[in-house]
């Protein structure tokens, strides 16, 4: 026996519903997140891609591991020590990423916005713009260095002749200006082969960004083993971005634009604007292929305050001299532009400071 007819509004109904479906299968969002393919990059890619899917249903982020040049040149399983500071070897962590984005092999690049080069050694933007920094994830991770040791809780308490892991030349620079008796070591690797010299006595102290520490769960640890204490901006200022994730894009790539700008926050695309503008300013006076020993850090206001506060600082890289410059913007004022000048001038500032020979003949290669 046939079955019944179905009534023409009723098959017209269906038809309507299968387009509809396979519209919407052929249509779904993906979205591929390239990122290094160190632990903590992982982690924060993740960290991404649970934001973005959260917040658009219906799409589909895969995460893309590419090996960076400077996680090549420094065995990252294992520690290296040199004789030169990251900054001086010119170490690229962005280069293979920023390329297979503009080539499209992904939509996007999660990045420690301190990894990404300031405005004049971005290569990949050399001859136009061809990338961006589309959102910058929030909250801010506590943005200070942390001493790890398993003795010594300040670098105040250490050792006279102490050794002290970093191949920051900025963390070294602002060592050395307050323990010029310090040995400082130029240690590389990934986090856990960098504690593993500790564990081994190489090392009375290890310096490390308190955010990555964080967000591979290291300072969450009752168990650990290691005295972890941030150390205060006063001693220690930060680098330029440091404690936020950043999501580069094509500046051509509307669609991922406007995802992104559903996703950057607002405070610290203001800290990062003003640090990275100062930054900008500040990098052309090293003579060297890195950045030079420069920090810069913008607080948003305390409870119940108007202003934000902004320390900029340069060094010479053995710590004898060091230049600082203090800078605030009221909150009702607070904006992408204001943050951007705010930056500008601080590094005119300090730059008046220095004059150009402030970093001559140091590390000369």
């Amino acid at each position: 026996m046939n079955a019944p007819l179905q009534p023409a509004s009723n098959m017209k109904c269906s038809s309507s519903l299968v387009i509809l479906f396979v519209l919407h299968c052929c249509t779904a969002l993906s979205l591929r997140i390239g990122t290094r393919s160190s632990k903590l990059a992982q982690t924060q890619a993740r960290q991404f891609q649970e934001i973005i899917e959260r917040r658009h249903k219906g799409i589909k982020a895969t995460i893309i591991p590419i090996d960076a040049s400077g996680d090549k040149t420094g065995a990252a399983a294992k520690t290296s020590t040199q004789q030169l500071p990251l900054a001086i070897q010119g170490v690229d962590f962005t280069g293979a990423l920023d390329e297979a984005l503009a080539d499209g092999i992904v939509d996007v690049v999660v990045h420690s916005l301190k990894d990404i080069p300031p405005a004049n050694r971005w290569r990949i933007n050399a001859d136009e713009p061809r990338i961006k920094i589309g959102a910058y994830l929030g909250p801010r991770e506590n943005p200070l260095d942390v001493l790890l040791s398993r003795e010594y809780k300040s670098i105040e308490s250490l050792p006279v002749g102490g050794k002290v892991g970093s191949a920051s030349l900025r963390r070294q620079a602002q060592l050395l200006a307050c323990r010029p008796d310090l040995e400082i070591i130029n240690i590389r690797g990934n986090v856990d082969a960098r504690l593993a010299a500790l564990d081994r006595g190489e090392l009375d102290g290890l310096i490390l960004a308190c955010a990555g520490l964080k967000r591979l769960g290291i300072l969450s640890d009752d168990n650990t083993s290691y005295k972890c204490n941030p150390i205060q901006a006063d001693v220690l200022l930060p680098c330029a971005g440091q404690g936020i994730i950043a999501v580069t894009c094509r500046e051509n790539d509307a669609r991922t634009i406007s995802l992104l700008r559903e996703v950057d926050h607002h405070d610290n695309r203001i800290a990062a604007t003003t640090e990275r503008s100062f930054l900008d300013s500040v990098d052309h006076l090293s003579p060297w292929s890195g950045r030079p020993p420069v920090a810069g850090l913008m607080t948003p206001p305390a409870s119940g305050e108007e202003l934000w506060h902004f320390r900029g600082l340069l060094a010479t890289p053995d710590g004898t001299e060091v230049l600082t410059v203090k800078k605030s913007l009221n909150n009702n004022n607070c904006n992408e532009t204001a943050a951007l000048n705010l930056g500008r001038n601080a590094a005119a500032d300090l730059l008046t400071q220095a004059c150009g020979d402030f970093l001559d003949g140091y590390y000369k290669l």
